[in-house]
């Protein structure tokens, strides 16, 4: 077991959980020190590297949404004061790379609409331009899980059509039957991943979880 959640602390779908609350207790609780913590950033950057070759499609996006942000070209510098003009607080947490992370933004903030981000997660290259967006809202009911997940997908689909690869149910009745279940809608180019994330699980509760990430190395 810990050997598994080890790994998952290497893969980039898992970075942005893993330094939750929910994430650094389950690691605690099995006596599995995440490596983002103890490794230098040149350690971190190289897995998140070969992590991120094995996620990456053969194709170039046609676009690259990330919430009205630009990866690979907007700053630390220009996140953080978008953040801070719109009165939302974050955190700068450095754990192998840099992050910003913040809570009780309003979906508005982030051109989408929908139910209350819970908390969302900018990660930074070592240049300080973004690299990666994780945005989680959790403990929602029913109604408001499908909501979060329609606009998400519609989002995707209109800028990049259908997507590369569905695991699970996409309509989400399955989800919503069984206590333990995921879906999970991905687009995968040479330059992009986006991933949209659909859960039911024991104490967590209802959850999505959006990601749009850069597939370029990062150095």
């Amino acid at each position: 077991m810990a050997g598994l959640v080890a790994a998952m602390c290497v893969s980039i779908a898992a970075i942005g959980w893993m330094h939750t609350s929910q994430g650094r207790q389950l690691l605690a609780r099995l006596g599995v020190s995440c490596p983002v913590d103890t490794v230098d950033s040149q350690v971190v950057l190289s897995m998140r590297n070969n992590a991120i070759s094995r996620e990456r499609g053969s194709l170039a996006a046609p676009d690259r949404p990330a919430l009205g942000l630009q990866l690979d070209r907007s700053t630390e510098m220009d996140v953080a004061g978008q953040m801070a003009r719109d009165n939302v607080h974050c955190d700068e947490i450095s754990r192998g790379f840099r992050y910003l992370r913040c809570r009780g933004v309003p979906a508005q903030l982030l051109r989408t609409n929908g139910p209350p981000v819970s908390e969302i997660w900018f990660s930074f290259k070592p240049d300080r331009t973004l690299m990666a967006i994780n945005l989680y809202r959790r403990g929602m009911t029913e109604s408001e899980t499908r909501q979060s997940w329609r606009i998400a997908l519609e989002n995707l689909r209109e800028a990049l059509g259908a997507p590369t690869a569905t695991t699970g149910d996409a309509t989400l009745t399955s989800l919503m039957e069984k206590p333990v279940a995921v879906a999970r809608v991905e687009y995968s180019y040479s330059d992009y991943v986006a991933t949209v994330t659909a859960s039911h699980l024991p104490y967590g509760g209802l959850a999505v979880r959006e990601q749009y990430m850069s597939a370029k190395a990062a150095h």
